[in-house]
């Protein structure tokens, strides 16, 4: 049970936002009455990460041949899928959705496995280019003006590509959308919603300088630190997607869009769903249609 939670409130079924709080506390009730599952899934992920985090262990001690770069490169098919997994479950968590923890991660790991796969290794690409690139360019820069333009070009494209992934396995666990879609629509998206773009930005900032500031004491808190990142970029984000990505969709088809009552109350005292089992019936499955459907 969490600690902000009433499941004693008088009323017909479940609100939408029983306690209509702003965003931040909002989010802190969702991560506090999901502490435990959060926990949990962090343990899951790292897990999925093992050959990963093996990988860079070799490299470190290999110091750093040309060998242990293109299989970290490769191991992007392993962390894409995972970041998927894990995403999967934290959008279900910050839109107050059930979860079954195990189940939803693999599930996602599988199912977005194409696209998780070749996503992970373009980032493990970038992140190799980039360690190389900035590095030689600055150095380059203090006797050389004219590569200050490559090394501010860098930069620059650094804080797109972090910036994008805010909304890249997102988009990628919630539509249909093609890897190149899901792109074009992060940057999009980055762009458009750049007060999210920039608060996601400092919190994270923040959260990794004070982890590296306090490191070794900090270390426990590697299995709490991504799963509250990764909730804060579910419980931001989100929205943003169903607004100017799935919702225009439906909007055009001139059907309803699935779980919108999840996230967007338009009366504070409807209920989700009244139990009245004696009026029920059973529904036909929806035929399934390509394009950019929740999932």
């Amino acid at each position: 049970m969490g600690l902000f939670s009433n499941y004693e409130k008088v009323g017909r079924g479940i609100s939408k936002d029983p306690d209509n709080k702003i965003a931040l506390f909002r989010f802190l009730d969702i991560y506090v009455s999901h502490f435990s599952k959060l926990v949990i899934l962090n343990f899951i992920f790292l897990i999925a990460l093992v050959p990963f985090f093996a990988l860079m262990l070799a490299e470190y001690l290999g110091a750093g041949n040309i060998a242990a770069y293109v299989v970290f490169v490769a191991m992007g098919v392993i962390s894409g899928p995972a970041i998927c997994g894990f995403m999967k479950v934290l959008r279900n968590i910050s839109c107050r959705r059930p979860v079954f923890i195990w189940s939803d991660f693999w599930r996602a790991f599988r199912s977005n496995f194409k696209q998780g796969a070749i996503m992970g290794v373009l980032d493990m690409f970038v992140i190799v280019a980039m360690s190389f690139a900035i590095p030689m360019y600055y150095s380059m820069s203090q006797t050389q003006s004219f590569f200050t333009v490559p090394f501010i070009i860098c930069l620059v494209t650094c804080f797109l590509f972090v910036s994008m992934h805010f909304y890249i396995y997102l988009m990628m666990v919630s539509t249909t959308l093609s890897l190149w879609q899901i792109l074009k629509n992060s940057l999009y998206l980055t762009a458009i919603e750049i007060k999210t773009t920039v608060v996601n930005l400092i919190v994270t900032v923040v959260v990794i300088i004070a982890f590296l500031l306090l490191f070794p004491y900090s270390s426990f808190l590697i299995i709490l630190i991504p799963s509250f990142l990764g909730l804060l970029y579910a419980f931001n984000c989100f929205p943003a997607i169903r607004k100017h990505i799935i919702k225009p969709y439906y909007d055009a088809r001139g059907e309803e869009m699935p779980d919108l009552s999840y996230t967007q109350p338009t009366d504070e005292n409807e209920a989700v769903f009244v139990d009245t089992p004696e009026t029920e019936v059973p529904q036909e499955a929806p035929k399934k249609k390509k394009g950019k459907r929740i999932r």
